[in-house]
């Protein structure tokens, strides 16, 4: 058995999904609670990777170990996290989004339960590693989620919501991570974390439907006796696997743009211990009140998140000018934007240092957290609208190489601004943002030649329009 989308319509053989039955024609506020329902466990998953940085030296000191072995936390979460995708985007794209996200948010909430009773920091670790392992799912299928339930012309107001509790959760974390670990205990970090994601698991229990349409039509097909062999699910789910890795080895577009994506997100998991260098041994500040430093990179993403329907009307003015929705109309605004990346980095570089007035620096923050969130957006969108069908294992690929940038950028971040000064070693970072800034340029200039040769996107046009020609002679004869 084999189903195709496209176009809001779902078919295999003779069975076809009723138009109220697929997700892309529920009602808005149908489609609109079960995006809520996606952003906040994307948020609460968020959240969790990073709440854990403000707790780090309570961790070093109560656990007995040194704080490098203590930010392995971190890293331990990013790399479950990472490798997570492999395993649970395939299986959303075999079984549905449901089955994957069903069992992994409860596991989450069991290991972050773990975290909180751990005696050692070895147990510690393990427990981080596997809670990263199984909150992936709820991450990185989210975004899936949301292309099931919005055709692309309505689009992006939730995948800024999307993207915001993807990047704001992370930067909220280290401000309420910092009073709980001063006024309480680091152990209710993770407590907090694991009331959360336990009322966010039973309210997706209880109101997300499934709306991965081609399982749906598998659903209805075996209504009606037909039915997959284990043979076909199993070369569907290798298949569904291998693809992100086969996607990210020979897609120049999905390549340079993840690795470009990567790397700022690497950075906002160097400032998680870049800013405890900076506002508590520089400016002696305790932790509690050090995690307020981070209300300038909150700030630029939620004025970025703000933004989003202003973004969508340049799309839309775009869209017209190439003539229809091609991928490229999602790039325009990242020419110029993409360098405020470079324009917060440098500007917090050259504002630590104590002299200077603290909101100098911490408002620095807010241009790095605008760029941050609409490069991800635009990044994201782009790479929706490039592979199509295929844009799950896309995004899986990316977000398995933001991963291992996060999961790395941590660890020589002490070794990094203890040698070069925070000046210089932020300075380093933003020398490398300004060469990559221009990649939005290149892809807007020469995405339509580089996508000609791009076998994935090709395929994915072919599938797509074999399917709606029949759809199309169907609605003549109609």
């Amino acid at each position: 058995m084999s189903s195709d989308q496209s176009n809001g319509q779902t078919t295999t053989g003779s069975i076809a999904l009723d138009h109220d039955e697929n997700p892309l024609n529920f009602s808005p506020a149908r489609r609109w609670t079960c995006t809520i329902i996606v952003v906040f466990m994307t948020a609460t998953i968020a959240f969790c990777s990073s709440i854990y940085t403000a707790a780090i030296p309570a961790i070093s000191q109560d656990l007995n170990c040194s704080n490098i072995v203590a930010t392995l936390g971190v890293t331990t979460f990013l790399l479950g996290f990472g490798t997570g995708p492999l395993i649970f985007a395939p299986m959303s794209e075999t079984y549905g989004r449901n089955p994957v996200y069903r069992s992994t948010l409860l596991l989450f909430v069991l290991f972050n339960i773990g975290c909180a009773l751990s005696p050692n920091v070895a147990a510690l670790l393990v427990f981080r590693l596997l809670s990263g392992f199984f909150g992936s799912p709820t991450v990185t299928n989210s975004g899936g989620s949301l292309t099931d339930l919005w055709p692309p012309s309505h689009r992006s107001v939730p995948l800024a919501l999307f993207t915001a509790a993807s990047f704001l959760g992370p930067v909220v974390a280290p401000i309420v991570g910092g009073f709980l670990t001063e006024y309480a205990s680091w152990r209710w970090n993770f407590w907090l974390v694991s009331i959360l994601s336990g009322l966010v698991y039973i309210i997706m229990v209880v109101f997300l439907p499934e709306t991965y349409a081609p399982r749906l039509l598998q659903t209805k097909a075996r209504k009606h006796g037909i039915q997959e062999s284990h043979q076909e699910l199993i070369v569907m789910l290798w298949t569904n696997i291998t693809r992100p890795t086969v996607m990210f080895l020979t897609e120049p577009i999905l390549f340079l743009l993840s690795l470009y994506m990567a790397f700022i997100y690497g950075i906002l998991y160097l400032d998680f211990t870049a800013y405890p260098f900076v506002f508590q041994q520089t400016r002696h500040w305790n932790t509690g009140i050090s995690g307020l430093s981070f209300l300038g990179i909150g700030a630029g993403m939620a004025i970025a998140t703000a933004a989003s329907p202003y973004i969508n009307r340049v799309y839309a003015i775009y869209v017209k000018k190439l003539g229809g929705p091609r991928p490229e109309a999602r790039l325009p605004h990242l020419i110029l934007l993409s360098w405020l990346v470079p324009l917060g980095l440098f500007w917090f570089a050259w504002t630590a240092d104590p002299s200077i007035h603290w909101a100098s620096c911490i408002i620095s923050g807010i241009p790095f957290g605008i760029g941050f969130v609409v490069l991800s957006l635009g990044i994201t969108s782009y790479l929706i609208d490039c592979y199509g069908k295929y844009a799950a294992s896309a995004l899986a690929a990316n977000a398995i190489l933001r991963s291992l940038f996060g999961a790395g950028f941590p660890l020589f971040s002490h070794q990094m601004f203890n040698k070069l000064g925070a000046a210089w070693a932020t300075s380093v970072l933003g020398f490398i943002s300004v060469a990559l800034a221009p990649l939005p340029f290149v892809f807007y200039r020469f995405g339509p030649r580089i996508r000609a040769h791009s076998t994935f996107h090709q395929r994915a046009i072919e599938e797509e329009s074999e399917v709606a020609a029949p759809l199309d002679q169907s609605n003549k004869r109609g």
